[in-house]
C-alpha cells in the first residue's frame, strides 16, 4: 500500500508543527507543509503560499498530484481582541480544497481543527457538558461557513472530512505567546521578583468555575486517528483531556510549584499590570541567567485577559469520541506543572 501523504495547512503553526512532528514520529506517512512564509523559504517539505488567494493556491498546489489527505489548521492572522475576519477564513479553505481536490484523485480525507467558540463559549453561559450535536452560537462564525462548506461540497465525492473541536491550547514550547502556561510562568516570576504573592487576575467567581485545556501532542493523536478510522467519516468530536478542573484547584498548585504564596482573586486586566514591569522582567532574566526576552513579546498579555474572564463553567463531552474509539486522557494540573519544568528546562522562567 502507497505511503499517505499528507498537506498540511498553517504548517508553521501551533497545531500544524505539532501534527507534523506527529506524523513522522509515526514513520509511515510523507508530510507537505503550506504556509505564508516558510522559516528559511520554501523547500525542505513546505511551498509557500498564500491561501487568501485563489490564483496562487491553483498556481502552487496544481502539482501535487498524490496528496491524499489534507489536514486544515490555518486561519487569517489578526490581532488579538479584533474579530476574525470569516468570510476570508471559509474563503481560504475553500481556495485550498479546490486547488488540490482535482489534481490529487487518491484525495482520501479533509480535516479542518475548529473549536468550542461553536458552542459559543467565549459570549456567556453555554449548556454543559457541551456536545457536538448541540446548537450553534449565535451571531456568524467562520467554523460554522467551512463545516457548511465541507458537508455540501463533500457530498457524492470519495474522500470523507472531520472536524475537531479542542478548546484552550497546551504545549511544550516558549516561543508561542498565546500560551496560557507560559503567561502564568512568566506572571509568577514577576510576583517572586517583587516579593509578591500569585494573585489570580480575575473574579472570585471566574475562580470557582470549571473550565478544560487540550495538550497539543493529544491533538496531534486524535486528528491522525479521526483521518484513519472510518467510524470518523464526515463527524465532529470534542477533543479536550478529558477533565475540567477549576482555577481554584490549580492556582495553589501553581503558586506552590514556583516557591511562591498563592493570593486569593483580585480582578485585573493583566495587559495593564504589565505594561511597566519590563525592568523587573530583565532584572529576573539577569539573575537566572535566563534567555534574553522582553516582557511584552514573550506572552501576549490580552490574551491572558481573556483566558481568565470567563464566570461560567466551560467543558466538553467527550463520550462520542470514547464510543468511537479515541481513549487518550491527560491530568491537566500534571501537563502545566510538566510545561513549567519545561520553560524551567529551556532557560524562559526561574
Amino acid at each position: 500500500m502507497a505511503r499517505p501523504i499528507a498537506l498540511i495547512a498553517g504548517a508553521t503553526g501551533l497545531i500544524g508543527r505539532r501534527l507534523i512532528e506527529h506524523l513522522r514520529q509515526h514513520g509511515r506517512w510523507d508530510v507537505i507543509g503550506l504556509c505564508r512564509r516558510p522559516a528559511g523559504g520554501a523547500g525542505h517539505g513546505f511551498i509557500a503560499v498564500d491561501l487568501c488567494d485563489a490564483g496562487d493556491c491553483r498556481t502552487k498546489l496544481a502539482a501535487l498530484n498524490n496528496v491524499t489527505h489534507i489536514f486544515y489548521a490555518a486561519r487569517y492572522d489578526h490581532p488579538e481582541g479584533v474579530a476574525e475576519p470569516n468570510e476570508i477564513n471559509a474563503d481560504m479553505l475553500r481556495n485550498l480544497v479546490a486547488a488540490v481536490e482535482p489534481a490529487a484523485p487518491e484525495l482520501n480525507h479533509v480535516h479542518v481543527v475548529h473549536g468550542t467558540k461553536y458552542y459559543g463559549h467565549h459570549l456567556g453561559p453555554i449548556a454543559v457538558p457541551a456536545r457536538e450535536n448541540g446548537p450553534r452560537a449565535p451571531g456568524a462564525n467562520f467554523y460554522f461557513m467551512q463545516e457548511d462548506y465541507l458537508r455540501e461540497h463533500q457530498r457524492g465525492k470519495r474522500w470523507t472530512y472531520t472536524t475537531s473541536r479542542p478548546h484552550t491550547f497546551c504545549d511544550l514550547n516558549w516561543n508561542e505567546p498565546r500560551s496560557v502556561a507560559l503567561l502564568v510562568a512568566v506572571y509568577a516570576a514577576i510576583q517572586m521578583e517583587l516579593g509578591l504573592p500569585l494573585v489570580y487576575p480575575g473574579t472570585a467567581k471566574s475562580f470557582a468555575v470549571a473550565t478544560q485545556y487540550t495538550a497539543l501532542p493529544l491533538l496531534a493523536r486524535a486528528i491522525t486517528w479521526m483521518a484513519t478510522e472510518p467510524r470518523c467519516a464526515n463527524q465532529t468530536y470534542n477533543i479536550v483531556n478529558g477533565d475540567a478542573p477549576r482555577w481554584s484547584d490549580l492556582w495553589p498548585r501553581f503558586a506552590a510549584h514556583f516557591g511562591v504564596r498563592a493570593g486569593a482573586p483580585q480582578p485585573m486586566r493583566l495587559a495593564d499590570y504589565m505594561s511597566d514591569k519590563d525592568r523587573v522582567w530583565q532584572a529576573v532574566v539577569r539573575k537566572h541567567g535566563l534567555r534574553q526576552t522582553a516582557l511584552q513579546s514573550i506572552v501576549l498579555w490580552p490574551y491572558a485577559d481573556h483566558v481568565f474572564r470567563p464566570e461560567w463553567d466551560v467543558f466538553s463531552d467527550m463520550s462520542k469520541a470514547r464510543a468511537d474509539g479515541f481513549t487518550d486522557a491527560i491530568d491537566s494540573a500534571k501537563m502545566f506543572l510538566e510545561t513549567f519544568d519545561f520553560l524551567r528546562s529551556e532557560k524562559i522562567v526561574p
